[in-house]
């Protein structure tokens, strides 16, 4: 269990802020059944909001790390927090649907840079602990998931209208930002690698939550509708019946935030691939409300550990450039959203909305693909960096670390400063070089607490 883990005011209030971004990140998922029903509007230009967002988003992700340098973290932090609120009002106050798509573009510019600074934010924070920090931030975006569905059901109830669920959430980032006003949000001095190329490694992973992103959003953005067309119930209960699919999502980050204190995210993203596999097979044939409720539950687990995971993956990949990589995540994540509900909306008008979601086993597989080849690179790495033991000729006054193998077979540092004077004399050295050796005499000390021998020249 990792103990250096440590909750202060600044993860709380990065908590706070990410939770809200992502109430309204779900916000155009769930009302576009409401707005298709007021606009009458097609799937395709339905999924536009969604797609609106997300493209908002993209673009918020490439420009995140040249921001920050200008404004500073903090700055940029609340100017985006004011952008994203700005877009909410003009949704709710729209009447046509480029006013909305607008807005909701708008929206996806200030949340895509909220999330890119709370990402920096809490992996430059915590560090290697960063995993466990992203994994319960997620876990406060699906509390905000299941409060929308909440709220949404609850004004509807009221004969509120969904307006009133979305405009009451701008006293979250007010409040924030009165109560911090103390707290230090700013980045740490950046290092030379800000400004450079990303590993490839990390590329192969952004695709892969390409992949990941694109399967949880086709669900996300068109399973209300889902419900609705295949089950036959009214779009109130079809929003109602999407609170196991976050009701799902909530269980499995919380659980992911846990098993993230004793196992690496690759692991985990492997085990939560399989699941959404499972909870897709039961949701797909449903055509009542129980069968989709228990496929979309299984659903959300799976799919909800899929993105914290894969950007504490991709971000470990990049040591040293979090704002960029994480930037370069949203980008890659926003731009899955994007496509996939545009996607599905347009093949769902030409066959049906059943047959288009059969996008999501094939991102399941590709991601899984993706996983795959992320680990083998890791390790291939690894086995370049390692490379063969060589001896190592400490000098005439310095004193040289040997790694310690831990085997039978490992070669003493005595023996391998006999091999180096060996290579010298066949290498055709001049004759002091070699000899330089000869009155050699080495006294090892082990140490511990390293595993390592710590050698002395002794002349």
């Amino acid at each position: 269990m990792l103990v250096g883990f440590r909750r202060d005011r600044l993860t709380w209030l990065v908590y706070v802020v990410g939770a809200w971004f992502a109430y309204l990140q779900a916000g155009p998922g769930l009302v576009v059944v409401h707005l298709r029903d007021e606009l009458d509007l097609s799937y395709a230009v339905g999924g536009l909001h969604v797609a609106a967002f997300a493209a908002g988003s993209t673009v918020a992700g490439l420009a995140s790390a040249r921001l920050e340098g200008w404004l500073g973290r903090r700055k940029l932090l609340w100017s985006a927090a004011a952008l994203l609120g700005a877009g909410v009002v003009g949704l709710t106050a729209g009447s046509i649907v480029e006013v909305t798509v607008g807005s909701v573009l708008v929206m996806g510019i200030g949340g895509g840079l909220v999330l890119g600074t709370v990402q920096a934010a809490l992996a430059d924070h915590h560090g290697e602990f960063r995993t466990v920090a992203l994994a319960e931030e997620n876990v406060a975006a699906s509390i905000s998931y299941l409060t929308l569905v909440g709220v949404l059901s609850l004004a509807a109830a009221l004969q509120l209208g969904w307006r009133v669920a979305l405009l009451a959430s701008l006293v979250v980032p007010i409040m924030a930002w009165w109560c911090s006003r103390r707290v230090s949000i700013e980045a740490p001095p950046p290092s030379h690698a800000v400004g450079g190329r990303l590993p490839v490694v990390f590329w192969i992973a952004a695709a892969m939550l390409f992949c990941t992103t694109a399967a949880e959003w086709c669900v996300t953005a068109w399973g209300a509708t889902f419900v609705q067309d295949a089950a036959g119930v009214s779009s109130a209960t079809a929003v109602a019946v999407m609170a196991g699919y976050f009701g799902g999502v909530l269980v499995g980050r919380t659980l992911g935030s846990r098993l993230a204190r004793q196992y690496g995210p690759a692991r985990l993203l492997a085990i939560a691939l399989g699941v959404t596999a499972a909870g897709f097979a039961v949701l797909w044939p449903s055509t009542t409300p129980a069968p989709a409720l228990a496929g979309l539950s299984l659903l959300g687990i799976g799919l909800g550990n899929l993105f914290p995971m894969g950007v504490s993956l991709a971000v470990a990949l990049a040591p040293g450039q979090s704002a960029l990589a994480s930037g370069r995540v949203v980008a890659m994540s926003s731009f899955a959203v994007v496509l996939a509900p545009l996607t599905v909306g347009a093949l769902a008008d030409e066959t049906s909305l059943k047959m288009a979601l059969g996008v999501v086993p094939v991102m399941v597989v590709l991601a899984a693909a993706g996983l795959t080849l992320v680990a083998r690179t890791q390790a291939r790495i690894a086995t370049q960096l390692k490379g063969p033991v060589r001896p190592h000729v400490p000098s005439a006054t310095s004193r040289c670390r040997l790694p310690v193998e831990h085997d039978a077979a490992r070669v003493s540092p005595v023996a391998q400063v006999e091999q180096t004077k060996v290579d010298l004399r066949q290498a055709g050295a001049p004759g002091r070089e070699s000899d330089r050796y000869e009155n050699l005499q080495i006294r090892c000390q082990r140490t511990s607490a390293d595993r390592e021998e710590t050698c002395f020249q002794m002349t």
